[in-house]
């Protein structure tokens, strides 16, 4: 559709066309038809003459515009074409790609820009007729730029894609490769247009982009503290690692589901909102951090302390917490040992105090005023301070406050002091003065401890180490103190010189290795090793060599001690060389007992075997058998006796025999012995005899056997009274009534 002012110059020129039709065709009729004159012709009014004045010159009015519109066509075409191929020509050489166009057939260069010929093209010489597969190997492309020309040639649409090479300088080169088709009606795809694009400045900021984003990542993963990015309304739009631990729960169940006020309390929720809400000023500056207290998924409250930042061009939020348990229960230690300090200052007696010299003002902390005696209450003075200083040590501590104020020597002294009660302490004290420009004193501030303790401790350790030096050179036993580090002998004992034979001086700046003492060097090692695994060795039995060259048998033990501020070995050693040979003359003897052992033990079974045997004979004879011991007691006895009385073996043995006799109702027998006499509760006929053994005790005491014998059956098969004459047994004893 023609534009507006092109459709009025159309109008107007059809209107003149047809004024211009109209004027000649009445100048025609009035010069050639003499019909009138001209203004009678240009305004005729016969309608015929009219309509067909008309009609003719609009016809020739519209044949001309035609024949103009065509001429203004063609020149509208043509400079359209100029524009467009100036254009395509500037677009062409001002382009920053790299552009040439290939001939199909040759595939020479028919045309470049001048960003292709720099970077395509020879060093001398242009691009224009050169060969542009050679140009390419030149560049070092690769062979899928050739493939994608062919294919652009084949299909006859535009190809592109993108390749990757090292260039002549060695650095990787991106290229965005494209082929346009030029196409001709009559032959086809003649030439075709290459267009290369640099895009190694776009990857490259790609890669350092994507490196970036990966830091960022890492950091927001990896910075140790808990992060989110919330969203306006407060929904955590994304959290890190940290945060899923902080708070307990998952990145799914946090992520677009919770609130950040989700986790706070009833009284830190508020004053978050306001902070939140004031947190950036008009210049976006972040608000001071903030601490509080957030609930996790157990419910338990986590310490924090945190800060809230804004992401430029959004309206996101970041926030970051930091979990400061662990600094809370440091601040909590921290009170918890200050509070220890002050008690530790209190146990150590250790007090401060300031002396302002100009003035002379001083101040006393509460544990110097307790150090002197002195009721808080009372202001010190320095008078009263040298008042109470022992007489002894005054004039020394006058002149080491007096250095140190004027001739700026460093302050401490150990000094005593003398309470109002009238104890004695020892102090210990150190200072430092403080000058003014020209030099002079101007306040003293030190530290006073009591040192008491330490002076008894150390006048304690003397009479210790006095003791030891005693006990040392006094012990029996062989005592030697030598060097850990390379086993060189500090001191011995007497005894150690009267066991070996060497002198002090002998013994002294040498090692045991170099005097030849240790009879077996492996005993020595095995003594090492023991002293380096345990700490110190006990009992250990070595042989040394003594200065005579007699091997003497030792029992060695020895510590690691600290003598004279380095670590010695301190060793006793006792000479059991008798006692060893004692030992061994005593296994011998233990040898010699036990074979004895072994025979009188083969004896005595064969001694108890005949006295089984013994009783076993005892228990079937009928009569009765009781041993008693030298003291009268029953010590064995036959089953016969346990039948006759009736009583159990507990019952009898360690019995005294005469008055279990007595008891059984054999009284009578024991003053008739050897008599046949009746028992009248068994009703029987017994005999009793008592035998000594013949050989004594060792005290010289005799045991007995007491033989009691039944004579009942032997009375009935006597035979009877003859002749009236009864039988001797009848005339011995009573009859029973």
């Amino acid at each position: 559709m023609p534009k507006p002012a092109t459709l009025k110059k159309l109008i107007a020129c059809a209107i003149g066309f047809f004024a211009l039709f109209w004027v000649g065709d009445a100048l025609m009729d009035a010069a050639f038809f003499a019909q009138g004159s001209f203004l009678n012709e240009l305004f005729i009014e016969e309608p015929r003459e009219i309509w067909m004045r008309s009609f003719s010159s609009l016809v020739l009015a519209a044949l001309f515009l035609v024949i103009t519109l065509y001429a203004e066509g063609r020149r509208s075409v043509e400079k359209s074409l100029r524009q467009s191929d100036e254009l395509s020509r500037i677009f062409f050489e001002s382009a920053n790609d790299a552009i040439c166009v290939v001939d199909t057939e040759s595939l020479s260069i028919t045309g470049a820009n001048q960003v292709f010929a720099a970077s395509y093209g020879p060093q001398s010489g242009g691009v224009i007729g050169c060969s542009f597969s050679e140009l390419i190997q030149a560049r070092r492309a690769p062979e899928d730029v050739l493939s994608l020309l062919a294919q652009c040639v084949a299909s006859g649409a535009a190809t592109s894609t993108e390749v990757s090479y090292r260039g002549v300088d060695g650095e990787v080169v991106f290229e965005e490769v494209s082929f346009h088709p030029i196409v001709d009606p009559q032959i086809g795809v003649d030439r075709v247009l290459y267009l290369a694009r640099d895009v190694s400045a776009t990857r490259r900021q790609a890669t350092l982009l994507k490196e970036s984003e990966q830091r960022y990542r890492a950091i927001f993963e990896n910075t140790g503290s808990a992060m989110a990015i919330t969203l306006p309304d407060g929904i955590f739009q994304e959290v890190n690692r940290g945060f899923e631990i902080l708070t307990g729960y998952t990145r799914e169940e946090l992520e677009g589901r919770m609130r950040w006020t989700d986790f706070l309390t009833e009284e830190n929720r508020e004053e978050m909102l306001r902070q939140r809400t004031l947190r950036w000023s008009g210049t976006g500056v972040r608000q001071s951090c903030f601490e509080l207290r957030i609930k996790n998924r157990h419910g338990e409250l986590i310490p924090v302390v945190g800060n809230w930042a804004a992401i430029a061009d959004s309206r996101e939020t970041i926030i970051s917490l930091v979990d400061i348990t662990a600094q809370k229960r440091v601040e909590d230690a921290l009170r918890q040992s200050r509070t220890t300090l002050a008690l530790a200052q209190r146990i150590a007696s250790l007090g401060n105090w300031e002396w302002d010299v100009v003035s002379d003002v001083l101040s006393w902390s509460e544990e110097v005023y307790r150090i002197y005696g002195v009721d808080p209450a009372i202001t010190p003075t320095h008078d009263a301070v040298l008042r109470a200083v022992h007489p002894d040590d005054r004039e020394q501590f006058i002149k080491a406050v007096n250095d140190s104020l004027y001739n700026k020597k460093p302050y401490g002294i150990d000094y005593r002091i003398v309470l109002p009660g009238g104890a004695v302490r020892s102090l210990s004290s150190r200072a430092e003065v403080t000058y003014d420009a020209q030099g002079k004193p101007l306040r003293m501030v030190g530290t006073t401890q009591d040192i008491t303790w330490r002076i008894e401790a150390e006048q304690a350790l003397r009479n210790s180490e006095e003791k030891f030096s005693k006990a040392f050179h006094a012990s029996p036993d062989s005592i030697v103190i030598t060097r850990a580090e390379d086993g060189t002998y500090i001191d011995v004992n007497e005894a150690f010189q009267e066991m070996t034979g060497y002198t002090r001086d002998e013994v002294v700046g040498h090692s045991s290795v170099e005097l030849k003492l240790w009879a077996d060097p492996e005993s020595r090692m095995v003594m090492l090793r023991l002293l380096n695994q345990y700490g110190h060795v006990r009992n250990l039995d070595v042989r040394f060599r003594v200065k005579s060259g007699e091997i003497r048998e030792l029992l060695w033990s020895a510590d690691v001690i600290e003598y004279q501020g380095e670590a010695c070995l301190i060793a006793i050693s006792r000479d059991v060389t008798d006692q060893r040979q004692l030992e061994k003359e005593l296994l011998e003897s233990d040898a010699k007992l036990y074979m004895k052992h072994e025979e009188l033990k083969n004896l005595f079974h064969q001694m108890e075997g005949i006295r089984r045997e013994w009783e076993e004979t005892m228990d079937c004879i009928s009569d009765m058998f009781i041993l008693a011991d030298q003291w009268g007691r029953i010590r064995r006895f036959n089953r016969a006796v346990e039948t006759f009385t009736g009583k159990a073996h507990r019952d009898i043995v360690g019995r005294e025999c005469l008055s279990f006799l007595d008891e059984s109702g054999l009284k009578e027998h024991l003053d008739a012995q050897g008599t046949e006499l009746f028992h009248q509760s068994s009703g029987r006929w017994l005999v009793l005899n008592r035998y000594a053994f013949p050989t004594a005790e060792v005290d010289g005491s005799t045991r007995e056997v007491v033989i009691i014998t039944d004579t009942t059956n032997v009375r009935r098969r006597e035979p009877r009274l003859v002749q009236g004459k009864s039988s001797p047994l009848h005339k011995v004893h009573n009859k029973p009534t």
